[in-house]
C-alpha cells in the first residue's frame, strides 16, 4: 500500500495534485477538507474562529481524524495521500512510529506565488483571507518547515518544483511515484 505525505506552503498545489492521484486508486485524505465539511462537533471540538484565523489543530486531534479516515477506506484502495496531516515534529515522529507514511513529496514554491494562488482560488474558504493566509504562513515557517530535515532522513523524500503549471507538476508527481 502506498502511504504518501504531501507537504509545502499553503497554496503549493498539494491538494490539487492529490486529487489527480485518485485515478490510481489512491485516496486523498485532506485534514482541511475533513475539518471544513464533516466535523462532528461531539467528537471534534474545534472553533470556527480558530480555523478562520489559520490555526492548526492539536496533534492528538489530527491523528484522530487521520486514523478514522484510514479505517474507513475501501478495502481495494491501493493507498492514500495525506494532505495537511503532518505539520509538526511530533506529528512526523508519530507518523513514522505508526508507519503511516512511506514517501514524502515536498512541493517547493515561493511565498509570493503561493499567496497569489490562495487569493485567486475563490473557494469561499474562511482561511483564505489575507490575514489568515499570513498567519498560515507563519505557522508553516515556525512548525512545518523545521521538520523537512526529519522527513528527508526518515522517509523516501522527493522535492518537486511547484512553480510551473498544474499539468507540468502532475507529470513530475507521476514520475516520482512511478505511475507514468
Amino acid at each position: 500500500m502506498n502511504k504518501i505525505l504531501v507537504v509545502g506552503y499553503p497554496g503549493a498545489g498539494k491538494g490539487t495534485q492529490a486529487k489527480f492521484l485518485k485515478e490510481f486508486e489512491l485516496a486523498h485524505i485532506s485534514t482541511g477538507d475533513v475539518i471544513r465539511t464533516s466535523i462532528n462537533p461531539k467528537i471534534i471540538k474545534y472553533r470556527d474562529e480558530d480555523y478562520s484565523k489559520g490555526e492548526l489543530l492539536s496533534d492528538k486531534l489530527i491523528f484522530e481524524i487521520i486514523r478514522k479516515e484510514i479505517s474507513n477506506l475501501p478495502k481495494d484502495t491501493k493507498g492514500y495521500i495525506l494532505d495537511g496531516a503532518v505539520r509538526t515534529l511530533a506529528q512526523a515522529k508519530y507518523a513514522k512510529y505508526h508507519q503511516m507514511v512511506d514517501k514524502v513529496i515536498f512541493f517547493e514554491i515561493s511565498k509570493e506565488t503561493a499567496i497569489k494562488r490562495l487569493l485567486d482560488r475563490h473557494e469561499g474558504r474562511t482561511d483564505d483571507t489575507p490575514k489568515a493566509i499570513e498567519h498560515r504562513f507563519e505557522e508553516y515557517k515556525e512548525k512545518t518547515k523545521p521538520i523537512l530535515d526529519y522527513l528527508k532522513e526518515n522517509f523516501e523524500f522527493y522535492t518537486i518544483d511547484a512553480e510551473p503549471t498544474v499539468q507540468e507538476i502532475r507529470l513530475e508527481v507521476l514520475k516520482v511515484l512511478n505511475l507514468n
